[in-house]
C-alpha cells in the first residue's frame, strides 16, 4: 500500500512552489513553517435492497395461455434469486404462483354484454308525442271559433265580439270544428304538432345503446370473462449514501482535477476498511455500513487523499495546500489568507464609503 508524504516532503514542495513565485524560504527549518495535516474523505454506499410481495390480479378475456408462459414459483419466500450484479441496477421479476392461475366467467354481464343503464334495456326514453304549437304557442288562439277544443261558440254575441285582424285571410280552416277563416295556419286549431324527434312516436333511440338495448361491459373488455392468479414480486431497489469531508471549496477542484486519490472497495459486509483511513472518517463510516433489511448486496467505494495546510512565518499573507498528485509529485495551491481577505475587503469598503461622500459633496457644492 502507497505510503502518504512525510511532513518533510510537503514542505519541501510548498518550497519550491514559493521559490517559482519568486520567493526563497527554508521551511524545513524549525519554526519556519507550521503544518496541519488532514485526510479528505469521498464514501459511497450503494445497496440492493430486495422486497417481496404478492398480489392477486384480475384481467379481463382468456389468457391463461399466456399468463402460463411466465415464470413460476411455489414458495415466494424461498424462490431463490440472484442479486443485480450492479447493486445500483433496478430490476422487478414477476412470477406467477402454482395452482393459482383460472379462468372465470364474468359476473356482471351475459356473454360481455348487459342492459343499458340509461334505458333500461329498452333501447330508447320516452319523448312527449307532441309539441305545442311554435306560432299560436298551443293556446286559444290556435282558433277563433273553438279555441282549439273542437266546439264552436253557441252565442253569436260572443262570436260578434270576437277581435278579427285585418290579416284574417290568412287564418286557416279549423280542423276541429270545420270554420273558414278561423285557425292557426300551422296547428289548424289542434293547438299542437307532431314531435319531430320521434315523429309521434312517444320513443326515441337510447343514446347509451344507440337502440340496440345492450352495451359492452368494460370491465371485462366485452368477453365476458376473467383471467385471475396470484402475482409474487421480487423487487431490487438501489439504496446510495453519500459521506464526505471534502477540502475547502477553493481548493476543491483543484484536489478532484489532480489529486491522486487512494480507493478501496468492500463488497461484502464484513469487509474490513482500510487500515490507512483517518480514525475520525472511521468512526463516522462505520455506523454507516450496518447490514439493512433486505439488503442483498453492496459496494462501499472508499476514497482518500492527505491533504496538509502550510502557514509560512515570513509570509502571513497567505495559506498554501499540499497533496499527493497522480503525476507522482506533490501540487501545491497557495491562497491569501483569510486575514488578507478581510483586511484587503475592508479597504475596498472603505474606499467606496469615501467615494460616496465625495460624490455627495460634489452634488451639494453644485446646488
Amino acid at each position: 500500500m502507497a505510503t502518504d508524504p512525510s511532513d518533510e516532503e510537503f514542505l519541501q514542495a510548498v518550497e519550491e512552489h514559493v521559490s517559482g513565485r519568486g520567493g526563497t524560504v527554508r521551511l524545513t527549518l524549525p519554526g519556519a513553517a507550521a503544518l496541519d495535516r488532514q485526510q479528505l474523505l469521498d464514501a459511497r454506499i450503494v445497496r440492493c435492497i430486495e422486497t417481496r410481495e404478492t398480489r392477486d390480479r384480475r384481467v379481463p378475456g382468456l389468457r391463461r395461455a399466456e399468463i402460463a408462459g411466465r415464470p413460476a414459483c411455489t414458495d415466494l419466500a424461498a424462490h431463490p434469486v440472484d442479486p443485480p450484479v450492479d447493486p445500483a441496477r433496478s430490476r422487478t421479476l414477476t412470477l406467477v404462483r402454482a395452482g393459482s392461475l383460472d379462468e372465470v366467467a364474468c359476473e356482471g354481464c351475459e356473454g360481455g354484454t348487459r342492459d343499458c343503464e340509461a334505458c333500461g334495456g329498452r333501447g330508447g326514453r320516452d319523448c312527449p308525442r307532441y309539441v305545442d304549437c311554435d306560432v299560436c304557442e298551443g293556446g286559444p288562439d290556435a282558433c277563433w271559433e273553438c279555441d282549439g277544443t273542437g266546439t264552436p261558440r253557441t252565442r253569436r254575441a260572443a262570436r260578434a265580439a270576437r277581435p278579427r285582424p285585418q290579416d284574417a285571410t290568412r287564418r286557416a280552416t279549423c280542423a276541429r270544428c270545420e270554420r273558414p277563416e278561423v285557425a292557426c295556419p300551422k296547428c289548424l286549431g289542434r293547438r299542437h304538432l307532431d314531435c319531430p324527434v320521434c315523429d309521434r312516436s312517444g320513443l326515441v333511440p337510447c343514446r347509451g345503446c344507440g337502440g340496440r338495448r345492450r352495451i359492452r361491459h368494460t370491465p371485462c373488455a366485452g368477453t365476458g370473462h376473467f383471467t385471475v392468479w396470484t402475482e409474487g414480486i421480487i423487487r431490487h431497489a438501489p439504496d446510495e449514501k453519500e459521506v464526505k469531508r471534502l477540502a475547502p471549496l477553493v481548493v476543491r477542484m483543484p484536489t478532484d482535477a489532480t489529486g491522486d486519490w487512494r480507493e478501496t472497495r468492500l463488497t461484502g459486509a464484513t469487509d474490513k476498511l482500510p487500515d490507512d483511513l483517518d480514525p475520525a472518517h472511521r468512526a463516522l463510516l462505520e455506523p454507516e455500513l450496518a447490514v439493512k433489511d433486505g439488503e442483498v448486496r453492496r459496494r462501499v467505494t472508499v476514497r482518500r487523499l492527505p491533504l496538509a495546510r502550510v502557514t509560512v512565518r515570513d509570509d502571513p499573507h497567505r495559506v498554501y495546500y499540499a497533496f499527493p498528485a497522480r503525476s507522482g509529485g506533490i501540487d501545491v495551491v497557495g491562497l491569501p489568507s483569510r486575514q488578507r481577505v478581510l483586511h484587503v475587503t475592508a479597504r475596498a469598503s472603505a474606499a467606496l464609503v469615501l467615494l460616496a461622500l465625495a460624490a455627495a459633496l460634489v452634488v451639494a457644492l453644485s446646488r
